[in-house]
C-alpha cells in the first residue's frame, strides 16, 4: 500500500475506512509499542490489552480531530498515547477498577506538546522497522545471508548454506546492508512528513 508524504492523511481516511486504517496501524507498529508496555512492567496479557487500547484510541474520532490540528510526529505521538495509557492502566489497577475494558479519554493530553525522546521506545522503533524492511526484502539473497549473520552463523557457514563463495557472502551482505538501510529510510518517510524525515532518520540513527 503505497502511503503519502504524512501518515496523518491515512489517518484521518479512518472516517471513510476504519478497519483498513486500524489494521495498517496495528500490523505495522504494535510490536514496539507492546514490548515497551512490557519494559514498564506490564505482563503479556495486560501489556497486550494497552496496546489494543493504544491504537484504539489513536483511531478515536476525538482524538483524530487533535491529530488534524497537530499534524505532529508520528513516533512520538504515539509514544505519547503509549505513555498515557500506560500510566492509566497503572492508576486504575492501584484504585482496583479492572474493568474489562478500560475508559481511557485522552483529553486531557496536550498532544501538541511532542513526548521527550524514550531510548527504550526508540529502539523498539528502530528495531520494528529493521524486522519489517527485512521482511519486505526477504527474496533478496544477501537478507537470508544476514538473517544466517545474525543467528551467529559463521561465513563459511553461511557460504555453505547459500552455496556459494565466502568472498561472495561478504559482498553479498555489504550489498544487503544498503538496500536494508534504503528501505528503512523509505518507511520512515511512509510515516513521517515531507519536512520531518532528515531529522527522523538523524534521531534514530545511533540505532540502526
Amino acid at each position: 500500500m503505497f502511503m503519502p508524504s504524512t501518515i496523518w492523511t491515512v489517518i484521518l481516511d479512518y472516517r471513510q475506512d476504519p478497519d483498513k486504517v486500524k489494521d495498517l496501524l496495528a500490523r505495522r507498529y504494535q510490536k514496539p509499542v507492546y514490548e515497551f508496555a512490557v519494559r514498564q512492567g506490564l505482563h503479556h496479557e495486560d501489556a497486550e490489552d494497552v496496546t489494543q487500547e493504544v491504537f484504539l484510541r489513536v483511531c478515536d474520532e476525538k482524538f483524530l480531530r487533535k491529530a488534524d490540528e497537530i499534524r505532529g510526529k508520528f513516533r512520538t505521538v504515539l509514544l505519547a498515547v503509549a505513555k498515557h495509557v500506560i500510566a492509566s492502566f497503572y492508576r486504575h489497577r492501584h484504585a482496583q477498577m479492572r474493568d474489562a475494558r478500560l475508559e481511557i479519554p485522552l483529553g486531557d493530553m496536550d498532544l501538541a506538546q511532542a513526548a521527550p525522546s524514550d531510548p527504550d521506545f526508540d529502539q523498539l522503533w528502530v528495531q520494528n522497522l529493521v524486522s519489517l524492511a527485512m521482511e519486505r526484502l526477504r527474496e533478496d539473497r544477501g537478507i537470508a545471508a544476514i538473517r544466517l549473520q545474525l543467528a551467529g552463523r559463521s561465513y563459511h557457514d553461511i557460504a555453505v548454506e547459500l552455496g556459494c563463495k565466502e568472498t561472495d557472502v561478504t559482498n553479498s551482505i555489504h550489498k544487503a546492508k544498503d538496500r536494508l538501510r534504503h528501505e528503512i529510510e523509505r518507511m520512515i518517510a511512509e510515516y513521517s512528513a515531507r519536512e520531518d524525515i532528515s531529522e527522523e532518520i538523524d534521531s534514530l540513527r545511533r540505532f540502526l
